[in-house]
């Protein structure tokens, strides 16, 4: 029923995108309508379709079933765009992209301590999947196209999912948590939180924070600036109504991210402008939202050290699979069937006896580690970690020259929400595993992937330009008008 559901609100959204157009209905706008309707698909966690079920009854953070979700079909239509509409001109794919990605998925796969090579599997399928989706969309379409659609999709999202948390948790209609998702679960009586189409309160949060940066980037970049003002306060509501602490933090760290990176990317990281202008203030506004209205999400101490008990567990199970396979690790998504194998090697009673702090074993043996960066270092190794952590650092240092260097604000806007993504997975992923999600990472690697696409910052669009773009391109122009006069010729002399 949850299923039937979503594809009735799918289609009245296409419904309602197409009807709003009326006559104005033009191939540029129907691309627009068919990125939104994807973008708008991705909220829906239970909007996929199981195929292949792993042997291990332990799943990790990215699942154990090889499953069809809507990119999958997304990606069919974007086969026939390129094959009827751009009549196969497409550009050729980065081939170290494809040989260190190849690279990657045999060594973990053939990773001989990998005790879940079916589970290994599944996520190296999504994620060739994915690769080659995102390879066809950008081949399909515009940077403007996608802006926009995103924007429209993400508009339809955050509307829904307001609406969701105003009916649970805000006025208590129970009802309204299992709507989209049958098998949803909210926290308990003490600390209740929305968990509107992604079917746990933390999933929610975290993919919130990543469309809140979004329109974020559109507010600080002047695009629609007061529709997504809205849209920005609607998702930090629903971030708040989620009681997802690690969400909430990110979001903050990402707005001031994008206020530092962004807004000052004229003045030093470090400079006395910036620190005056944008990290004092936009830290005493955040210290005072998180002391005084905010202050109820932090207030419940058992709960936070009940949480603080478990993860410091889980990570010293980490520590535990990190020293026995530190270079190669155990391979990717096998880290919690590891360690359900190998549970008589984790002494628990050594190192949390003495410190007065202890969780049932189950817990430990049945939900991957709440750190995405122990997850990855125990699944991948030094040797697939290190070359991720590269990218991170290398993406947060070149954030400032991309934007530069880019012609237009709509890359621009691509360009802060993969920033805030990176904010939000160095913010929220030491405390939980909610971005491997394969629903999560839907919306999170499309930011990245857009957002280091060569092409799209190249592409100029006169209407929506920077100014800097727009100076250099109007003093080209003078001077190819200047140039491209003719010169009156002088009187010959008889």
């Amino acid at each position: 029923m949850d299923r039937a559901l979503i594809f009735v609100t799918l289609a009245f959204a296409l419904v309602f995108f197409i009807a709003r157009e009326g006559n104005r209905l033009t191939r540029e706008r129907l691309f627009e309508i068919i990125i939104a309707i994807y973008t708008f698909s991705c909220c829906f966690a239970r909007l996929f379709l199981p195929v292949l079920k792993g042997d291990a009854d332990s799943t990790g953070s990215f699942g154990n079933s090889l499953s069809i979700w809507p990119f999958y079909a997304m990606g069919l239509l974007l086969i026939w765009i390129v094959a009827r509409q751009k009549q196969w001109r497409i550009r050729r794919p980065k081939l170290w992209l494809f040989f260190l990605f190849l690279g990657y998925a045999g060594y973990t796969l053939l990773n001989p301590y990998n005790l879940a090579r079916r589970e290994t599997l599944v996520e190296v399928f999504y994620l060739l999947s994915f690769a080659v989706f995102m390879y066809l969309f950008t081949n399909s379409f515009s940077v403007k196209n996608v802006v926009r659609g995103i924007y429209m999709g993400l508009a339809a999202t955050v509307i829904l999912h307001f609406l969701l948390a105003i009916c649970y948790p805000a006025l208590g209609m129970e009802s309204a948590v299992k709507i989209f998702d049958s098998k949803a679960a909210t926290r308990n009586e003490e600390r209740i939180g929305a968990v509107g189409t992604m079917g746990h309160p933390n999933v929610l949060g975290t993919y919130v924070s990543y469309y809140f940066g979004f329109f974020a980037a559109c507010f600080v970049t002047a695009y629609k600036r007061r529709e997504s003002a809205l849209f920005a306060a609607m998702a930090f509501i629903v971030i708040i109504l989620s009681a997802s602490r690690s969400a909430l933090l990110a979001s903050v760290v990402s707005l001031l991210g994008v206020v530092v990176f962004y807004v000052y990317r004229r003045y030093k990281l470090l400079s006395f402008q910036s620190i005056l202008k944008g990290i004092i203030p936009l830290g005493i506004l955040i210290a005072l939202l998180l002391t005084g209205p905010l202050s109820f999400m932090f207030s419940d101490i058992e709960d936070l050290d009940e949480m603080t008990t478990s993860r410091l567990m889980h990570y010293y199970c980490g520590y535990e699979i990190f020293q026995d396979h530190p270079v190669i690790g155990v391979g990717l998504n096998s880290h919690l069937v590891y360690l359900v194998e190998n549970s008589s090697a984790v002494m628990f009673e050594q190192v949390f006896d003495a410190a007065d702090i202890w969780q049932p074993e189950e817990f430990m043996f049945s939900n991957p580690i709440h750190n995405i960066w122990i997850i990855l270092i125990v699944e991948l190794g030094l040797l697939g970690f290190l070359p991720i952590l590269a990218f991170i650092i290398w993406y947060i240092a070149t954030f400032k020259r991309r934007t530069r260097q880019s012609q237009n604000r709509y890359y621009n806007i691509l360009n802060i929400s993969g920033l805030g993504v990176i904010f939000c997975w160095l913010t929220q992923g030491n405390s939980d595993w909610a971005p491997l999600t394969p629903q999560v990472l839907s919306l999170s690697l499309m930011f990245l992937a857009l957002s280091l696409n060569t092409h799209y910052a190249a592409e100029v669009h006169p209407e929506f330009e920077t100014v800097e773009a727009s100076r250099r391109r109007l003093a080209q122009e003078s001077q190819e008008e200047a140039e491209s006069e003719e010169v009156p010729l002088k009187p010959q002399l008889a």
